[in-house]
């Protein structure tokens, strides 16, 4: 895994980009950085890539991975339904493909998507405090719902390039629904919402605004609104004839919109807030569909909202939109941002710092620090580039790994030959020793074995015969076994009983009966055409009712120095 991982989010407002050190604990922040886009006649794009390049080389980050947000209106999200509950991933990936195709207006090949299950829709979709339920609630799925991003291939290929321009390999685009998973779990103020029920991440831009719904852990819903904090700025310089930038920075300093919980407490206050509302009571609008949406198409109703970005910072945000949307609304409070800066970073600089502003882009950055972010839209042929380029940025280290590796095991190789060597002059000095001293002059191994082999000489110098035997007593048994008449010997059956064979180096003993004086005499001869059997030598014959019992001593040299 990288050493430092970082995703970024390239506003039209601002780049804000987020570091992190993953880890086997868990990522933790290392710096949270926001960067004005300046203005000029150049596209959006090209402006902020500039400020992203900037950050990067100033950062050092060209051989790190990093990741992109992608939002607004370059994806594409659907909720779709599916009558199976369980399917492996890769048939998934066809259902989906295949759905999305007759819902987006662009063809599959030329579309980028990726999706996530979503949680089991609750039996009773909550709603918040003293709202009314309009429109319909989604029943509980038969089969299973999922969240899709798409976006066009062509501009994903578009923004890859800009990264590159930018000094480095973009590892993922990401849609906003993880990210805004990972920011809800670390939000200790949302603790008991995310318990409870579904929370609305509202990310408030600078031309946009994304509301995502999270439930389990998983994003649910999203959605985009073209409104953000630009169109409140217009409303500012229509209102007391400002340059675009003299309204931004009025808005900043003395924005506010007034609600019940915080009413305008002065004539100012209250002409400020008549120029906002103008704007933010469509916004509100906007968002409530968003959340109507939602029930009708999942039936997660949120009981909570977060709300985050550079346009949450307009004063009395929090109160105005808890009225409008008729649930529990506010910012990150302090603690919410300690935890989201970390240990690293600490309370004091965390609150210099522009989390609140970022922390989308913070979940996100918590969201790939994993390896395996949720919603990643850099699939099919672009994840295949992506891994070869990944290989192709960190070739050199892994060639260089390759040499030390290949020559640690070189160096290994020479030191066991080195002792194998030394071991073999030794045994070669002992041999040369041993053999002189057995034998009365050196021999080499191979005549040592050769005189032990059956095609031997069998003699040693001092003419005392092969110590090895020729036969073992399981071959004598064998032998005696294939001579006996009856057994394959082709002279003829006889009525036999063996009782007792004993087999020695020296001779052969075999104690029986037979059923007739001569069957005996058979059994002698037959047992005389065996090589290493000598004449036999045959005790007195008894008779036993009307079998004859005999006893026969053979001489043999199966198993003694074969001549």
């Amino acid at each position: 895994m990288a050493s430092r991982v970082f995703a970024v989010d390239l506003g039209a407002w601002s780049v804000k980009l987020v570091l992190a050190s993953p880890g086997l604990r868990g990522a933790v922040l290392t710096q949270v950085i926001e960067r004005l886009v300046p203005p000029g006649d150049e596209t959006a794009d090209i402006r902020a890539r500039r400020v992203l390049a900037g950050l990067v080389d100033e950062l050092r980050l060209r051989d790190e991975t990093g990741y992109l947000g992608v939002y607004g209106d370059q994806v594409f999200t659907q909720v779709l339904e599916f009558g199976f509950k369980t399917l492996r991933r890769a048939e998934l990936d066809k259902a989906v493909g295949g759905e999305l195709e007759g819902v987006v207006p662009v063809d599959l090949e030329d579309m980028v998507y990726t999706f996530e299950p979503i949680p089991p829709t609750p039996l009773v979709a909550p709603l918040g405090e003293g709202e009314q339920a309009r429109g319909r609630v989604a029943a509980p799925s038969d089969g299973m719902r999922v969240l899709t991003y798409a976006m066009r291939l062509d501009r994903a290929e578009a923004l890859l390039t800009l990264a590159r321009q930018a000094h480095f390999e973009a590892r993922g685009l990401l849609a906003c629904g993880g990210a805004a998973a990972r920011l809800v779990e670390r939000t200790p103020s949302l603790a008991k919402a995310r318990m409870d029920g579904a929370v609305a991440v509202i990310d408030v831009g600078h031309d946009r605004t994304d509301i995502i719904v999270v439930s389990g852990g998983k994003a649910v819903f999203s959605r985009s609104v073209a409104r953000g904090g630009r169109q409140v700025t217009d409303a500012i310089a229509r209102q007391w004839k400002l340059a675009f930038e003299d309204a931004e920075r009025a808005k900043h300093s003395d924005g506010f919109v007034a609600s019940q919980a915080e009413p305008a407490t002065n004539e100012a206050w209250a002409k400020i807030h008549q120029c906002t509302i103008s704007e933010l009571q469509p916004f509100a609008r906007d968002i409530r569909q968003t959340l109507v949406a939602c029930r009708a198409r999942t039936g997660f109703a949120p009981i909570a909202a977060l709300v985050i970005g550079g346009g949450a910072r307009l004063r009395g945000m929090g109160s105005f939109l808890t009225e409008q949307l008729a649930i529990p609304a506010w910012r990150l409070t302090a603690d919410d941002v300690t935890a989201l800066a970390g240990p690293r970073i600490g309370g004091e600089a965390a609150a210099a710092m522009p989390i609140d502003s970022a922390a989308l882009t913070v979940g996100m950055a918590y969201d790939c620090a994993g390896g395996r972010p949720q919603f990643d839209l850099r699939s099919g042929a672009l994840a295949v580039r992506v891994d070869l380029s990944f290989l192709r940025s960190k070739a050199v280290p892994l060639i260089a790994s390759m040499v030390t590796v290949a020559a640690f095991a070189s160096g290994a190789a020479y030191a066991s030959l080195y002792s194998l060597r030394k071991s073999e002059k030794i045994l070669a000095t002992r041999l040369q020793s041993e053999s002189t001293e057995h034998y009365g002059s050196a021999r080499t191994v191979e005549e040592i074995l050769g005189e032990a082999e059956p095609g031997g000489s069998g003699a040693s110098v001092s003419g005392g015969a092969n110590p090895m035997p020729r036969m073992s007593a399981y071959d004598v048994m064998l032998e005696v076994s294939a001579h006996l008449p009856g057994a394959g010997s082709g002279s003829g059956k006889v009525t036999l009983d063996v009782e007792k064979l004993i087999i020695d180096d020296k001779q052969v003993t075999i104690e029986g009966l037979a059923k007739t004086s001569d069957e005996v005499e058979l059994i002698q001869a037959e047992l005389k055409k065996i090589d290493c059997f000598k004449e036999p030598t045959r005790g007195p014959t008894d008779t036993e009712g009307d079998r004859k019992r005999f006893r026969m001593q053979i001489p043999s040299t199966c198993m003694g120095e074969g001549k």
